[in-house]
């Protein structure tokens, strides 16, 4: 049985909504059934902008959680190693020498902190194009 709404969503803001919903007050399936019964989406969206916008704050929040979960999936098997104090050149030394051997096949010879170096700018660059803003501090050849 679904808890019931401890909310009154005719009148909360979407941040109100999304905080009941994250303590547990209320829930997103009780959000939907009120839009629901407002006569559906278009109804809901018209009388109560808010209950709309809490929908697209919580959607947005989730898939940031997604991420999140995404990137300590990717981290998960780095953990142990950290833990047991390794170093973390030592962790990535094979995919440093695999990209000094690439690039040493195209006649460019770089050491280590090269490489490092020029995958950090690469990523900077990445990053930039991401968050529409520059890399803070960031040395450029312009």
């Amino acid at each position: 049985m679904a808890k019931p709404a401890h909310l009154d969503f005719t009148s909360a803001t979407a941040n109100e909504i999304v905080e009941a919903i994250d303590a547990g007050i209320t829930t997103a399936q009780n959000l939907h059934a009120f839009r629901s019964r407002m006569g559906g989406a278009a109804k809901a969206d018209k009388h109560y902008p808010e209950t709309r916008q809490a929908l697209n704050i919580l959607k947005r929040l989730k898939s940031q959680n997604r991420g999140a979960k995404n990137i300590k999936k990717i981290l998960s098997p780095y953990n142990a190693e950290l833990a047991k104090q390794r170093d973390v050149l030592d962790i990535i030394q094979p995919v440093l020498t695999a990209w000094r051997l690439f690039y040493a096949k195209q006649g460019i010879g770089l050491m280590n902190d090269q490489v490092l170096l020029l995958k950090m700018v690469e990523a900077a660059g990445e990053l930039e194009k991401l968050t529409g803003e520059p890399v803070p501090d960031m040395a450029t050849t312009d």
